[in-house]
């Protein structure tokens, strides 16, 4: 399906003539040259300068499309295949929409493991809808007595 440069050549000067109509200059004179050669230079004039916005489109368009291309390579980075990384979704929320809220109990930017008890990370990253943390029970078994 490829042309030889001869049919190449043919169809380019059928377009340019098709696009370029011919330039009469017979019969006119110095004055009425003067103007003709002004109008084809200020269509080549405009020609030129839409062809110079046009490139320097493409370029910023070219770069553009770089940076979103990088954007999405550093965004696509740091996530996980598999499970998602984000700790706001709940998914027992989707399947039991009685369930209630799941409750952060760490922060997910911590990466050691956390000295305190359960009771006490809870009351620490659970306290969003409460006014007052709740107490850790004890060890020991109250009595009667105490819990008067």
């Amino acid at each position: 399906m490829t042309k030889s440069k001869e049919q190449l050549d043919e169809e380019k000067a059928a377009i340019l003539k098709q696009r370029v109509g011919p330039l009469t200059i017979d019969g006119l004179n110095a004055e009425q040259l003067i103007a003709k050669a002004r109008e084809i230079h200020q269509k080549i004039y405009q020609l030129e300068s839409d062809k110079y916005d046009l490139e320097q489109r493409h370029k910023r368009q070219q770069y553009d499309m770089m940076e979103l291309a990088e954007r999405a390579r550093q965004m696509n980075k740091g996530k996980k295949k598999g499970a998602s990384s984000d700790q706001a979704y709940d998914r027992l929320a989707d399947v039991y929409p009685s369930a209630p809220p799941k409750i952060s109990v760490c922060s997910k930017y911590e990466r050691h493991t956390d000295g305190r008890s359960f009771f006490e990370r809870r009351n620490m990253f659970g306290t969003k809808g409460t006014d007052q943390p709740q107490k850790a029970p004890s060890a020991e078994p109250q009595t009667a007595e105490e819990e008067e």
